[in-house]
Formats: C-alpha cells, structure tokens, sequence
C-alpha cells in the first residue's frame, strides 16, 4: 500500500514538472518510453547472462523469491 501511494506522488510530481517546466508532451512520453525500453532490454540480457552462468539455480532463487512474494501477499491480506 504504501509503495502504490509513493508511486502515485512521484508519477503526480513528475507531471507537474513536465508542465509547469512547458515540456512537449510528445518529447517526454518519446523519452520515457526509449528509457523504459532499453531497461527492460537492459534486465532482459542480464538475467539471460546470469542464467548462463548461474543456470538452474537461478531459476531456483527466482521462483523462492516469486514465492515469498506471494507469501507475504497473502499474509499482509489475511492479517492487516
């Protein structure tokens, strides 16, 4: 809850400043959009290199991680 709430004032403050500072729109969703991209390409060619290198065991520690997520879900659900 409180990750959704800081994510929602940051995205609020960034487009503040995008108006206030009369940035085109085009210009900033251009640019948060090449960025987004080439982050995205950036964890995709780490995680196939780590896969590689770590193999099976990485799988592993993802799908424990991915788990204790869930975990933790359900747990901050049932027990607010």
């Amino acid at each position: 809850m409180l990750l959704s709430f800081a994510t929602s004032i940051d995205a609020f403050a960034v487009g503040l400043s995008i108006a206030f500072l009369q940035i085109p729109v085009l210009l900033s969703v251009i640019v948060i959009g090449l960025v987004a991209c080439l982050l995205s390409a950036m964890g995709l060619f780490v995680g196939i290199r780590l896969g590689k290198t770590f193999g099976k065991r990485m799988e592993i520690i993802g799908g424990l991680i991915l788990i204790g997520i869930g975990i933790r879900v359900v747990i901050t659900h049932l027990f607010p």
